[in-house]
């Protein structure tokens, strides 16, 4: 299985990266905390951003986190030459959750289906610098 890189850009209000699909996204508190990481394949990033999208998480991150402001980051994926098809997508998501329990994230945080051998590679403006994250057995 080749390795994966996500290249992740902050989003500013007119970048094109809101109208990305089949790809990653994900919001950051002002503190640097990672707060959900999402996939966007049949939606826009921006799509998915709005509130109407996700009315109770944005209710409780405001309400039971205190978070009011945020960054959206978009993580374009590089493949290694695979098929991006939308169970790797989601294999990628479900790892990203997993290792890095986002406290929006509910699904992936205890168990997933493992596609070992799976290496994804985070750099740009991820929220900790670059980093691998391996599926293993």
């Amino acid at each position: 299985m080749a390795d994966t890189a996500i290249q992740w850009c902050d989003l500013e209000d007119e970048d094109d990266g809101w109208q990305q699909t089949r790809c990653l996204y994900a919001y950051w508190a002002s503190d640097g905390e990672l707060l959900y990481v999402g996939k966007a394949w049949g939606k826009t990033v921006r799509e998915r951003w709005q509130r109407s999208a996700k009315p109770h998480f944005w209710d409780d991150i405001e309400r039971h986190r205190g978070v009011h402001e945020h960054t959206v980051g978009v993580g374009s994926i590089h493949s290694g030459g695979q098929r991006l098809t939308h169970q790797l997508l989601a294999d990628i998501e479900s790892l990203l959750i997993h290792r890095l329990q986002p406290w929006g994230n509910l699904q992936s945080r205890l168990t997933r289906i493992k596609r070992v051998g799976l290496t994804v590679h985070c750099y740009g403006d991820w929220f900790n610098g670059y980093k691998s994250y391996r599926d293993r057995a």
